[in-house]
């Protein structure tokens, strides 16, 4: 499916639409939404950076596992500017964590604590040292100063599975405590097949 917003193409996949679909029939508490609220806050983020350097991407593919901003302009960059790009994702997030908590405070509406929190774990997460989240991406921005891009991409490999085989664990522990919530574990699962499969191409 695609739509346009100005001269922005968004594609949408169909196993993502049945999903939002499905949510928003049976997600009486909101809470799946107010997720996808603080991931389309995160996304914006990375589109006003690039609007800032002139790159605002023409085409925004959205999977059920990813989104991916076609970014023309990456090359033309320098390494401070592609840093502000990656991390102005998860700045947005933090910034408006702390908006909506003091609104909370100020408010004492649940809503606001649940957009607070929804903020800060997603900013948390994004900026954990794994590749294809933004913190690899600024920890290898940062490694190719200093090494090659071979290193560079070794160095980030291994530090990803040190960080990816504790939040597995944790994942683990939550779905056999939980019963149901399998979250944290199949997105640690996937980021390490993201990887290894990387290294089979």
């Amino acid at each position: 499916m695609i739509f346009r917003i100005g001269k922005l193409n968004i594609e949408l996949s169909f196993p993502l639409v049945a999903i939002m679909t499905a949510v928003i029939i049976f997600d009486t508490t909101m809470s799946v939404i107010i997720c996808f609220i603080a991931i389309i806050m995160h996304e914006t983020g990375h589109l006003a950076a690039l609007a800032f350097y002139g790159a605002f991407p023409k085409t925004i593919k959205l999977t059920l596992f990813d989104i991916a901003i076609i970014d023309s302009g990456k090359y033309t960059r320098n390494s401070r500017q592609e840093l502000v790009v990656v991390l102005a994702g998860v700045t947005v997030n933090f910034v408006f964590a702390l908006i909506f908590y003091i609104t909370f405070l100020c408010t004492n509406m649940i809503f606001f604590r649940n957009m607070a929190l929804s903020n800060a774990t997603l900013g948390v997460f994004n900026i954990l040292p794994v590749d294809s989240l933004d913190g690899g991406q600024a920890l290898f921005i940062i490694l190719t100063k200093h090494f090659s891009i071979y290193r560079s991409m070794m160095i980030l490999d291994i530090i990803s599975f040190v960080v990816l085989i504790p939040v597995a664990c944790v994942g683990f522990i939550i779905l056999f405590r939980s019963k149901y919530n399998f979250t944290l574990l199949l997105t640690a699962l996937y980021l390490i097949a993201i990887i290894l499969l990387k290294h089979r191409k």
